[in-house]
């Protein structure tokens, strides 16, 4: 027990350090692009300092692997960075950002991770901490091929002792950074009590509620909640008039989101309609950020270099960019094809591990999925999750209606809202309509936006600082009971994923088979899921060649 307990407090302090170390590069990377003048929540910090480190991985990646070493050194600089910047530090901030690693800690404490963690998530993420990149990994297991930098930022946490124990705790800081963003408009919009006070309720609400489990997060869920915040944040820049950097600190969010999984790439479409509804041209001289554009300009780089070593694609599993049979390396052009209507028959309830159905081109063409979609994924699934939202926001409409200012903000939300949400869902129903692919965001949006019709425009002086303090304390009871019943279950469960490890989650050891290349081992094959296995793993043992250093699995 004793030994139990040192360990809880070690992980505890490292989420704390990690935390500022991450605010640390965005304190820094603010006063690069904005001269340190936009940014100054912890929260937007924390985001603004993950793109930094997502750009860092990338680029370390070509020469050297994330060894404990490498990231040990990012952690110290980063909380340099935090400790030691040009900016005081706010105790305010840092009391508030404590407070949320404290109320949400049992999220972080598993025994099974997400299904794709031992398939894909943990081998490639320790594969970039044991080697420097390699061509062609997508050869070796499909997971492979569905680029992600949440699993750069995962090889970022391979650390002595714990090794890759620490590999899901970006989802954790992304869920802890985003709470802290929305608690903080609470707290700043209390007494105005305005949109951006009644969102971050609704939003603070769902995501608390609904996304206590980190074994569900994987690489979809923390793109989401962070589209959630930008949502928020473009409103304010709308109604409140806010300075130009605040819509290139968003497009640096968007990027964020678009490399954790790239169906995210339509949300795009929020900053034109943002520069046209406050007439502002960003090609004029005093709008032009030229540091941030060539940021963009850099991830943008660095994002597609990665997918095309990987698969031989811009962008994965798009076949028309990609240059199929043409390398030795990269992936045939049927296999992309092939691979495209299995992921679109897998999201249209059509394909599962252990089901498909017998014609997927056929299936997938038109409307031919939807009776099936219907029955064995919307009910019980999509139709829960709109239970949840419409109660939200039914629960949170009786107990503020009336109480608040919205004035005439709500027409220029609404029309925000309407026109991302119906195209996101018009785009997620016919392509990928899975509530993981992006689904939960433009329902959470669409649902909202229509019971902001009913809302009253009528100034009020009710005073609702106890009712928001209710909302917040029964959103900390809820969170934290899920976990501990979640926790409970896992210590009573008798399968594969018990906690005979606590408090960390279940790696299962596995036999493996070395392939070696002039007297050197390139790979390491195993049976089934290749878990820690070391690296590179796959089923199947591949041919190299080794060309400046660098190997190129063979097709």
């Amino acid at each position: 027990m004793i030994i139990h307990f040192f360990e809880i407090i070690s992980i505890f302090l490292l989420i704390l350090l990690f935390g500022l170390s991450y605010i640390g590069y965005g304190k820094f990377f603010n006063n690069l692009i904005f001269k340190g003048a936009s940014i100054v929540s912890y929260g937007q910090l924390g985001l603004l300092g993950i793109f930094f480190l997502i750009v860092l991985s990338y680029f370390t990646s070509f020469f050297i692997s994330h060894n404990s070493l490498h990231n040990v050194l990012i952690l110290i600089i980063g909380l340099f960075l935090f400790f030691f910047g040009k900016k005081k530090i706010d105790y305010k901030n840092l009391k508030l950002l404590f407070l949320i690693i404290i109320f949400t800690f049992l999220f972080f404490i598993i025994s099974k991770n997400h299904d794709d963690f031992p398939y894909y998530h943990l081998p490639f993420a320790l594969s970039l901490s044991e080697n420097k990149v390699s061509f062609g990994m997508g050869l070796l297991n499909y997971g492979y091929r569905h680029h992600s930098a949440l699993l750069f930022l995962n090889s970022l946490k391979f650390l002595p002792w714990l090794k890759y124990f620490l590999f899901n705790l970006p989802n954790y800081l992304i869920l802890i950074f985003v709470n802290y963003i929305l608690l903080d408009n609470l707290i700043k919009n209390l007494k105005k009590k305005n949109i951006i006070f009644l969102l971050s309720l609704i939003f603070l609400t769902i995501i608390n509620i609904k996304f206590t489990r980190l074994s569900e997060y994987g690489t979809d869920i923390a793109g989401q909640i962070i589209l959630l915040v930008i949502i928020i944040n473009l409103i304010n820049i709308l109604i409140a008039d806010k300075k130009i950097e605040n819509l290139y600190f968003n497009i640096f969010l968007l990027l964020i989101v678009f490399s954790f999984k790239v169906y995210f790439l339509i949300y795009f479409l929020l900053i034109p309609f943002v520069f046209y509804q406050l007439k502002l041209n960003p090609l004029k001289y005093k709008n032009f950020n030229l540091n941030a554009v060539i940021c963009y300009l850099s991830f943008i780089v660095l994002f597609i270099i990665h997918n095309f070593i990987n698969t031989g694609c811009v962008i994965y599993p798009v076949e028309i960019s990609c240059i199929g049979d043409k390398f030795f390396w990269s992936l045939a052009s049927q296999e992309i094809i092939r691979n495209d209507i299995w992921l679109e028959s897998w999201a249209k309830a059509g394909a599962s591990p252990n089901y498909k159905v017998e014609n997927l081109n056929e299936y997938i063409k038109g409307l031919n999925w939807v009776t099936n979609w219907y029955k064995n994924y919307f009910v019980g699934k999509v139709s829960d999750f709109l239970f949840i939202v419409i109660l939200v926001n039914l629960i949170i409409f009786f107990s503020f209606n009336k109480k608040l200012n919205l004035k005439n903000d709500l027409v220029k939300v609404r029309k925000l809202l309407i026109f991302i949400s119906s195209l996101a869902l018009l785009i997620w129903f016919f392509k990928h309509p899975s509530l993981r692919y992006g689904g939960y965001l433009p329902i959470t949006i669409f649902l909202t936006s229509l019971f902001l019709y009913f809302y009253s425009i009528k100034n009020t002086r009710v005073n609702i600082n106890k009712i928001t303090n209710f909302f917040i304390i029964l959103i900390v009871i809820i969170f934290n009971t899920k976990n501990i019943l979640r926790l409970e279950f896992e210590f009573n469960r008798n399968d594969q994923y018990k906690f005979d490890n606590f408090p960390f989650y279940t790696v299962i050891d596995k036999k493996y088979e070395s392939f070696s290349f002039d007297n050197v081992t390139y790979m390491y094959t195993t049976n089934g899921y290749c878990w820690a296995t070391p690296t590179p793993c796959s089923n199947t043992p591949r041919k190299i060649k080794i060309i400046n250093n660098y190997i190129f699995f063979e097709r």
